[in-house]
């Protein structure tokens, strides 16, 4: 999968999963974070992106917690390695 493919199939499951209920939420963002392959060239932008991702999964594991900074953080670092990949 190109990178710009794989940054925009992130972007649009990350705002799948802010839509949904949070047990749904969690679900979809595990999901993501198997499907996105953890092997390839290193990019700068990707491997952020892909930190925020788990430390947005990590969060929604905690019922305690709002989340609403680790969204914010992922859909930036997300939206980041998109424009990134399409240059």
């Amino acid at each position: 999968m190109s990178e710009y493919v794989e940054a925009r199939y992130a972007r649009l499951r990350l705002q799948e999963a802010r839509g949904a209920k949070e047990d749904q939420a969690s679900k979809l963002v595990n999901e993501l974070l198997r499907d996105l392959s953890p092997l390839g060239a290193f990019n700068a932008a990707r491997a952020h992106a892909l930190t925020s991702i788990r430390v947005l999964a990590l969060s929604l594991d905690q019922s305690e917690s709002l989340h609403l900074p680790e969204w914010e953080a992922a859909d930036q670092a997300t939206e980041a390695w998109c424009r990134n990949a399409y240059l």
